[in-house]
């Protein structure tokens, strides 16, 4: 059966150009014509089954009787077993990939060219590092390795400084809002560790509360926490109140940074505010 079949597809590599009688059927027909014994003319002259030539003259030669029926069952799944012919398929198979789900949906990359410009200044950079590695006794393992410790090492003492920051922060704007005594004495006091911490906002704030307070002790204001600037002043007729008050404004109101000078002002202003 095997050479049989063999000998039947080289019969079909093999067929020769298509004649004036010869015919095309498809496998059911071939069968049927081999079946039948009147048809032997017609089935000699099938040069194609199911699109794929054959030479059936070839294959059917010498044959008769329940060998025709046999050769042609052996032809046919002959055809089957070949496949597809490889043009056909390669055209299918193109086609299918042709389709819109095999291709992916162009997507608008708006940072594709800031990524490309800053690829572009950092591969220098990329370049030393790789000839560093290169060059580094250990090789590029120690190297990369070392430059990552080094890497913890910085970020972990810029968190560090970060926090302490941040810390001394709160604690300076805790201190500065926190309740303190009504005896300008003790507010004077805490004004002058105020200075030498270098608190120079919390500094102002408490001598600018102590002087308000010794004003009330004379009777020269009321004082209450609502107590605005321009309330003192016109109760006050001092131009050196005026630039205390103004620092003070700024810096309790107006947001700006103290500084040492605020500071210092602030208890030379008060003192002469106080001595009239």
């Amino acid at each position: 059966m095997i050479r049989l079949a063999a000998t039947l597809l080289a019969a079909v590599a093999l067929a020769a150009p298509a004649t004036a009688s010869a015919e095309a059927v498809s496998a059911a027909e071939l069968t049927a014509l081999a079946g039948d014994p009147s048809a032997r003319e017609r089935l000699l002259a099938v040069d194609r089954v199911d699109g794929r030539p054959v030479d059936a003259r070839a294959i059917f030669a010498g044959a008769s009787g329940e060998e025709l029926p046999r050769r042609a069952r052996v032809l046919v799944e002959s055809l089957g077993a070949a496949g597809p012919d490889p043009a056909e398929a390669r055209a299918a198979a193109g086609a299918v990939l042709e389709q819109r789900r095999f291709h992916g949906a162009a997507l608008p990359r708006p940072f594709e060219e800031p990524l490309e410009w800053l690829g572009d200044r950092l591969q220098p950079v990329a370049d030393w590092l790789a000839d560093a590695a290169d060059v580094t006794p250990g090789g590029p393992i120690a190297f990369w390795t070392a430059l990552a410790a080094l890497l913890l090492v910085a970020a972990g003492t810029f968190t560090g400084t970060s926090i302490r920051r941040r810390a001394l922060a709160i604690e300076r704007a805790r201190r500065a809002a926190q309740p303190v005594s009504e005896d300008p004495r003790a507010l004077e006091r805490e004004a002058d560790r105020a200075e030498r911490d270098g608190e120079w906002e919390r500094a102002v704030r408490l001598r600018f509360r102590a002087g308000l307070l010794r004003l009330d002790d004379r009777s020269v204001i009321v004082y209450r926490p609502s107590l605005t600037t321009g309330e003192v002043a016109r109760s006050v007729a001092s131009p050196a109140f005026r630039e205390v008050g103004e620092r003070f404004d700024a810096i309790a109101y107006g947001g700006r940074p103290a500084e040492r000078e605020d500071a210092e002002q602030a208890r030379r202003g008060w003192a002469e505010v106080l001595t009239r």
